[in-house]
């Protein structure tokens, strides 16, 4: 057996080499783990962005104006680099972790830049180099009123125009005056929207970007307001179609919508059903027709069975001429 002797050169290299080994593995257990403390205590110190977004072409920093919810990238370079992602709170405030916070809604980002820059150089940073981008869009709440099939309040981006709120809403009801839409600021600026002449020529100030704070109101055609008028209300009761039509069901009450809009709802009348005898529940009360001047939540519109129902019951016209010529043998064969 052959014993093999190192020298002190070659002892003290393998040592060194273990060592540096050792102090790698070390090193790499320890910053490993720190880094996920910072993805689980700090989501905001690293690059993370979940949300999508489409956008039909790229912002434009000098003309997009910052808000709260907007997502910021803020980069400081001086001996450390450091990185924040950042969120506007909802006050307007853009919060710096260990330098405090500044209001940044209102501006663009170029101004923002200068605002947030200034205020780490005096309150933390002197000689630091600042850059702050736009890295997500926010989402904020707007009203929107009137001839809409569904109006109330949605959730738009800063990004979104107005055909893409009115869409989210079930779209313009059908007597809604699309020539004349009225988009008020939250500084009670007024402009008016024509939907029918974006359609034709495609011209996007008729269909511009909704801004936080704007409130939208599409009126009913002049000739119908009045009526319609009458007929709104806050009540969310449905308004019930049963009897001979394909699917009897209830319907969202929309204000200004007939009976026959209801029907067609359920799929129309079918072949044993007659509409000119339907009648309207409303409250117990029995109303037809010609009474009828608007409907209101709760009505229940019925439509009877017509005469061909009342002679034949549900026998088709097959099954009522195989009836008939069975009788008109059985008596020949009687008489015979």
């Amino acid at each position: 057996m052959k014993i093999i002797k190192l020298n002190s050169a070659t002892s003290n290299s393998f040592m060194s080499n273990c060592v540096y080994l050792i102090i790698l593995i070390i090193v790499q257990f320890t910053f490993g783990q720190n880094f996920q403390n910072i993805g689980l205590d700090n989501q905001d110190k690293l690059i993370r962005l979940p949300e999508a977004f489409i956008i039909e072409t790229q912002i434009d920093p000098e003309t997009y104006i910052l808000g709260p919810g907007d997502k910021i990238g803020l980069s400081i370079i001086t001996s450390a680099n450091i990185a924040y992602i950042l969120t506007i709170t909802p006050s307007g405030e853009l919060w710096i972790p260990d330098i405090g916070s500044i209001h940044i809604s209102g501006t663009n980002t170029p101004d923002a830049e200068i605002k947030v820059a200034k205020y780490i150089h005096e309150n933390k940073f002197k000689s630091s180099d600042i850059s702050l981008v736009l890295l997500n869009i926010r989402q904020f709440k707007i009203q929107v009123v009137g001839a809409i099939n569904s109006p109330g309040f949605i959730n738009v981006s800063s990004i979104e125009r107005l055909t893409d709120t009115i869409r989210k809403l079930g779209g313009l009801h059908k007597l809604a005056d699309e020539e004349n839409i009225s988009i008020i600021s939250k500084h009670g600026v007024k402009s008016i929207c024509s939907l029918k002449a974006f359609q034709i020529t495609g011209n996007l100030k008729d269909n511009p970007i909704i801004k936080e704070g704007d409130v939208i109101h599409v009126p009913y055609n002049s000739e119908f307001s009045d009526k319609i008028k009458e007929s709104i209300t806050h009540k969310q009761s449905l308004v019930f179609v049963t009897g001979f039509v394909l699917r009897p069901s209830g319907h969202k009450f929309i204000p200004g919508y007939s009976v026959n809009d209801y029907v067609a709802m359920s799929g129309g009348v079918t072949d044993f059903g007659s509409l000119k005898k339907l009648s309207i529940n409303r409250n117990g009360e029995l109303l037809y027709m010609d009474t009828i001047i608007y409907l209101e939540p709760g009505d229940q519109i019925n439509i009877p069975g017509n005469m061909k129902y009342r002679l034949l019951g549900n026998m088709s016209v097959l099954q009522t001429i195989t009836a008939m010529m069975t009788m008109y043998l059985t008596y020949q064969a009687a008489v015979n």
